[in-house]
């Protein structure tokens, strides 16, 4: 019986062989270009907002051409609410609460949490926040993108004060919830207003409002005892 020799051996397909590594090769690059897509699109509309950020700029910035930014997204609406819903779910997916914790003990290390993956996420509550703002004929989707997320965030809030101060009213915790993300993103606005030198630094800012909500929690703990008396 003739054994398999090199010669007598079928011809390897190199093309068929290669396909696989070729085909994770493109999807490796495909996905570095968006990300440098959607860095460069951020990273403009924070300077200039959603309305100054163009399909052209960001071509510019990122290096690549207008038609792999239109290959990666349908149209500047697409790209921006994207770049808003990628910042919005690295900030919400660094922060956690336990659940069978005493929180009253880690509120203030929750807010550390939350400020610090602020400022590494920011661009949701930049970008976002000042579309939010205004009332819009086209009303682009990543002003809906923000609304949508926002409503997301104050129902991960509810339900955390449901889950641990269920005996306070239900009516002090929404006060209390609606205070903590608006009091937020005003101090956001005037951070934005006053970049002048001297003026307040936004974590500080944020830590002396989170430092306020986080007393009005524990009076509201201790006005509304789990025992009811």
């Amino acid at each position: 019986m003739t054994g398999v020799t090199a010669e007598n051996a079928a011809p390897r397909n190199p093309r068929k062989s290669d396909t696989p590594r070729r085909t994770r090769a493109r999807r490796a690059d495909g996905e570095r270009s968006r990300q440098k897509i959607l860095d460069a699109a951020a990273e403009i509309a924070t300077e200039r907002g959603y309305d100054g950020t163009s399909i052209a700029e960001i071509s510019r910035r990122c290096g690549l051409p207008a038609s792999s930014i239109y290959w990666h997204f349908k149209d500047k609406d697409d790209l921006m609410a994207t770049v808003i819903e990628d910042s919005f779910d690295d900030w919400n997916q660094s922060w956690d609460i336990d659940a069978d914790g005493n929180i009253l003990l880690e509120l203030f290390a929750i807010a550390e949490q939350l400020i610090g993956a602020l400022q590494e996420h920011p661009q949701f509550l930049h970008i976002g926040l000042p579309l939010a703002l205004q009332k819009r004929s086209d009303d682009p989707r990543p002003r809906r993108m923000y609304l949508q997320m926002r409503e997301n965030l104050t129902a991960r809030f509810e339900k955390i004060g449901e889950t641990h101060f269920s005996h306070v009213p239900v009516g002090r915790r929404t006060a209390i919830i609606t205070y903590l993300i608006a009091g937020a993103e005003g101090l956001i606005i005037f951070h934005e207003l006053d970049r002048s030198e001297g003026a307040p630094d936004i974590e500080e800012l944020l830590q002396i409002h989170a430092s306020s909500v986080i007393q009005m929690i524990m009076q509201e703990a201790e006005k509304w005892p789990r025992d009811g008396k």
